[in-house]
């Protein structure tokens, strides 16, 4: 009798058992979530990272003296824009989209380093396509955001002036996290990342 109790006794409830699963069920949509974010937010920092790399490349290389010669030869859009585009290939991210403009990217604050912040319509309308701008001499009358050839041999008028490379993009979620959350009106389930770089034409 008593051995048939305590077997009896031993056994899990039918309404424990439901209850368990469904606990089970609501943890589990919770961890999932909250899995889905935190991988958002590491891919959100590894994209950022590659970005910023992207940019400092630019910068440098557009920024590259030449003595041999006295020029700057990769000042213009063209070769700026491949040596981004190498390093974001080798973070795995797409290709920029050149913005080519006669005037630089202008920031929301009227800061004249051409600084962020800046305003949402500069950014992409597709997640995960990088926007490029250029700026050159930021720092005097003539600033462009355009140059289409270096500058001649010889030329010093750009040596010391301020470069400035600059990727904008939507960031896409994959997980938790949604634009509802994160940008109030916004049709875009993504973060919206920025990266510059501000470089000294040498010479």
């Amino acid at each position: 009798m008593n051995g048939t109790a305590g077997r009896a006794g031993g056994r899990p409830r039918t309404g424990q058992r439901g209850q368990a699963v469904v606990e089970l069920a609501l943890t589990s949509a919770f961890l999932m979530i909250l899995l889905g974010g935190l991988l958002d937010l590491s891919r959100a920092f590894h994209y950022t990272i590659g970005l910023q790399g992207a940019v400092r490349a630019g910068a440098r290389h557009g920024a590259f003296y030449q003595s041999t010669i006295g020029q700057q030869p990769y000042l213009d859009n063209t070769d700026i824009k491949v040596a981004v585009d190498q390093v974001l290939a080798g973070d795995g991210l797409q290709p920029s989209t050149l913005v080519a403009s006669a005037n630089c990217l202008s920031p929301t604050d009227s800061n004249s380093w051409a600084n962020p912040p800046f305003a949402s319509s500069a950014y992409p309308t597709t997640v995960n396509t990088p926007t490029l701008y250029i700026c050159y001499d930021t720092q005097r009358a003539g600033k462009t955001g355009t140059r289409t050839n270096p500058p001649a041999a010889n030329d010093a008028s750009l040596t010391g002036s301020d470069l400035v490379v600059i990727l904008l993009d939507e960031y896409g979620l994959i997980g938790g996290l949604s634009s509802e959350y994160l940008k109030s009106g916004s049709s875009l389930t993504g973060i919206q990342l920025t990266a510059f770089q501000h470089f000294a034409v040498q010479g």
